[in-house]
């Protein structure tokens, strides 16, 4: 302790000390007794796992196959039993076992300023660059909508990255450990995007490296520098077995392998199969910037803002609220003479269409801030471009990976070649590649600056100025050039035609106009507009200009915004060039700019509305419906049932089902393939009712007419667990297979594909006496007894899958698919055991090769940690 100064880690210390102070401050609700931060993707998740928790309670470890969403699948995927792990100890440690959000954002920072003092940037420096990152409007948005793992993971990022630039930089000790355990950390968030985009920008970083090193003959550093970095990422990898094989294992089976195309157009599908190779570019690309979009980095309006609503206790927080001072309120009051409480809830339910972009929705932008944007210009004129240009081109790379569909030239071709791509979807997701960047490049700019390590300051302060002037000549091209709608103009003039000749046949033209054209967003609005003033399109369309109007406003406010900001931050870095300021006022005043400029966007997402009391969260969330109650009371018994639940809208988007039932729907990314594909020509709109039968759906659940509750109604058509067929139908490929479905009896047949019939021949027609039943079900284990005089075709009503394995009276035989999604066997004549048991082998090998690797890995931070304490001392015994 003799070598110890305090005035060493000082700086460091009062760096945490102001991460901890900004997250207590922007997440002060948290802090209040007895509350929940409400985020739907969490309750989502609770209701996915909820039957795997109750099963650990009973079994001592979760299931490896859950039976409560899409009539079952891999449960590892959800919540599962890993090997223990110091990394678990670690993770919370970082966080500082501090509460949620609080633990996202002061996570956030402290990788960031990893990052920082791996580049050798110096502490006080560094602390706006990690504000910067951390309150980056999309991570409060990400918080709200429960995307937690998604969060940390992007937590973990800078961290990494760090690491990989100091092995790079010939620190190879330290940065071989540092990136072995920031990989490991990183991939433990279990966010293979976000996981994938970083390892986008370390691609590209490293092809810049390469080039350098190459031209300063630089060979053996080459070698060294990339056999440590691959080593220490494998390392990571291995340590995260349990997380990544089973999941890339399963992925090929999942939607994301491929999705059915029944109608094949050229480019839908690959190899001359009726499958996708992943998922289909409609699918994945739904979420795609417009090409003005990338513009949102700095000003967030730029085609409108998406909403956000929060309640607590009946008390509403809307984002962003149209108030009295906007033009739909105006218009209202003064031009139709509207009472001024009901124009103010107009303007309010409106103020969930403000987005005119092409996302099917959003609940807000990726705004990183004015101040961080200038910061990242002034950055390219003040480096060299030992970093620069590689992260530039990254960032360029994330802009226009995140405007999807909107840049088909470039994204159809990436998504046809570039390996693992397809597998992904919500392009605008890319954009954290720039909200990771913009304040790595800052943050360097400015430690050069503060450094006095540059010539010719105020000349290159003036080509950055001039280069932040385009850019907002630019945004004013863009905000004269809008017309701020989202319109099908088409159906619009067809919609007029058939309100001007009001006649018998009207509605059955409205009815073809809803068939032949998608209404978009200002559709809904002039339509619903029609109806309520019976007919008037001018007041309609009045009211959608001032809504329009209003989208106007919001931009013309960002432009205005960030104009002041970029003002305030190219004003301070000219008086600390122009010396006028000392460092100390610099540093204090780039992180107040980065706080004034970002903390107010986020405020509006996580405030007092986005939390709720526990009790009163869990009895909204997870309490009995009357629904739910009827269908206990009517199952009796008999808990190998399934409910097809449609009163919370699309049965294949809602979890909360899953919460007390086995249900048919549910909600999941990367839902089995087979299981996606029935669920979207079967049982989509219309309804297959031998589906539901087939899948044993005994309850089904739909909203009341009045809206306000549920109501279940008993299905006697449902077959059941088992049940012997008469024939079997074969066809050639999934497409014939599907098609064999709409119109078929599953009591009496079974449709098998070609590929089966070496497994499904010599068998009869059952007679009267011939039974089988389920006699025990566990989530791994399920058991039957059948009797019959013949060799007759069962049909189980369990979802095929390849760890499902079977046996006959201990034998063990080939499993054939069976109506696309199910399980069939030929039992043989007489009295006969059968089960299936779930056995996922790489499931087993992943656990033990996460946990060695884990124990490894942590025995080589110890050794490090001993080596670097050592080092220390004697460096500074010979100081001494």
């Amino acid at each position: 302790m003799k070598n110890f100064s305090f005035k060493n880690i000082a700086p460091h210390l009062i760096a945490v000390a102001v991460f901890l102070i900004v997250a207590v401050i922007f997440c002060k609700p948290a802090l209040e007794s007895g509350v929940v931060l409400q985020q739907s993707d969490v309750t989502a998740v609770e209701s996915m796992k909820h039957q795997s928790e109750l099963y650990k309670q009973q079994h001592g470890v979760y299931p490896l196959w859950i039976s409560s969403m899409f009539s079952g699948m891999p449960a590892y995927n959800i919540i599962f039993d890993g090997p223990a792990s110091p990394f678990e100890y670690i993770n919370k440690a970082m966080q500082l076992w501090l509460p949620k959000p609080l633990n996202f954002f002061f996570l956030s920072c402290i990788c960031f300023y990893i990052f920082c003092m791996c580049v050798r940037i110096k502490p006080y420096v560094a602390i706006f660059a990690s504000l910067a990152f951390a309150y980056s409007t999309y991570n409060p948005i990400l918080v709200v909508a429960g995307h937690d793992t998604k969060l940390l993971a992007m937590a973990y990022a800078p961290a990494l990255l760090g690491s990989i630039i100091l092995l790079f930089e010939k620190n190879y000790i330290s940065g071989f450990v540092l990136t072995a355990l920031f990989t490991t950390l990183h991939l433990e968030q279990n966010h293979q995007q976000i996981s994938y985009y970083l390892f986008l920008i370390i691609a590209i970083m490293t092809v810049f490296y390469l080039a350098r090193w190459i031209r300063e003959g630089a060979f053996l550093h080459t070698g060294k520098a990339l056999s440590l970095a691959a080593i220490a990422a494998v390392i990571g990898i291995m340590t995260n077995a349990i997380i990544i094989f089973p999941v890339y294992d399963y992925a090929k089976d999942s939607k994301r392998g491929g999705q059915l195309v029944m109608d094949a157009k050229a480019g839908d599908t690959k190899n001359g199969t009726d499958k996708t190779t992943g998922l289909s570019r409609e699918y994945a690309f739904q979420w795609s910037n417009t090409k003005s979009e990338g513009f949102n980095l700095m000003f967030p309006a730029v085609n409108g803002i998406g909403a956000y609503v929060s309640q607590r206790d009946g008390e509403y927080n809307v984002f962003p609220k149209l108030g009295e001072s906007s033009n739909i309120t105006t218009y209202l009051t003064e031009k139709l003479n509207v009472p001024e409480d009901q124009a103010t809830n107009l303007s309010l339910n409106l103020s969930t269409r403000l987005y005119w972009g092409d996302k099917p929705g959003t609940t807000g932008a990726a705004y990183i801030g004015a101040v961080t944007c200038c910061l990242f210009v002034l950055g390219m004129f003040f480096l060299n471009d030992k970093h620069k240009w590689w992260m530039l081109s990254a960032s360029i790379v994330g802009i226009l990976l995140a405007m999807g569909k909107n840049l088909p030239g470039l994204n159809n071709f990436l998504f046809d070649h570039l390996p693992l791509y397809n597998k992904f979807r919500t392009p605008e997701m890319a954009l954290v590649i720039p909200q990771f960047l913009f304040p790595m490049l800052g943050v360097m700019a400015v430690q050069k600056i503060t450094d006095g390590d540059f010539t010719d300051g105020i000349k290159k302060l003036k080509l950055a100025a001039i280069a932040m002037g385009v850019i907002f000549v630019i945004a004013g091209a863009l905000y004269f050039s809008f017309d701020y709608s989202k319109e099908n103009k088409e159906r619009t003039r067809e919609f007029n035609a058939a309100f001007a000749r009001q006649d018998s046949s009207t509605n059955e033209k409205l009815q073809q106009i809803n068939e032949k054209y998608q209404p978009l967003t200002d559709n809904q609005v002039y339509e619903d507009f029609v109806y309520q003033t019976k007919g008037d399109t001018k007041v309609a369309k009045d009211l959608l200009n001032a809504l329009r109007t209003d989208r106007e406003g919001l931009f013309r406010a960002d432009i205005l915004k960030a104009l002041v900001f970029v003002l305030l931050t190219v004003g301070l870095m000219g008086l600390f060039i122009s010396k006028k300021i000392n460092s100390i006022v610099l540093l204090i005043g780039l992180p107040l700019l980065v706080l004034i400029d970002l903390l107010p966007v986020g405020m509006h997402y996580i405030n007092e509305k986005s939390f709720e009391s526990a009790d009163k969260y869990a009895s909204n969330e997870f309490s009995e419906s009357a629904a739910d109650k009827k269908i206990f009371s009517m199952a009796g018994n008999d808990p190998n049932y399934r409910v097809f639940d449609m009163s919370g809208g699309d049965p294949f988007q809602d979890s909360k089902p899953s919460y007390f039932h086995k249900s048919i729907g549910g909600y999941h990314p990367a839902k089995i393939g087979i299981y996606d594909d029935l669920a979207t020509h079967q049982l989509n709109g219309k309804l297959n009712p031998g589906v539901l039968n087939m899948l044993n759906a005994k309850f089904i659940v739909q909203r009341s007419p009045d809206g306000k509750s549920s109501t279940a109604f008993p299905n006697s058509e449902a077959l059941g667990n088992c049940w012997f067929v008469k024939a079997a139908k074969f066809v050639h490929g999934p497409v014939e297979e599907m098609k064999a479905l709409d119109n078929f009896n599953p009591k009496d047949t079974a449709v098998v594909d070609e590929s089966f019939k070496a497994i499904v021949k010599d068998f009869v027609a059952p007679d009267s006496a011939a039974t089988i039943k389920q006699t025990s079900f566990d989530n791994m284990s399920i058991k039957y007894e059948s009797n019959s005089s013949s060799a007759n075709l069962a049909v189980f009503s369990e979802i095929f899958y390849k760890d499902w394995k079977a046996t006959i009276d201990g034998r063990e035989v080939p499993i054939a698919k069976a109506n696309y999604v199910l399980r069939a066997l030929v039992l043989p004549a007489g009295k006969h055991s059968i089960e299936f048991k779930f056995e996922s082998k790489v499931f087993t090998t992943s656990y033990n090769v996460s946990k060695y690797t884990g124990w490894f890995l942590f025995a080589l931070l110890i050794g490090f940690a001993v080596y670097s304490f050592k080092n220390s001392s004697n460096k500074k015994e010979g100081n001494g």
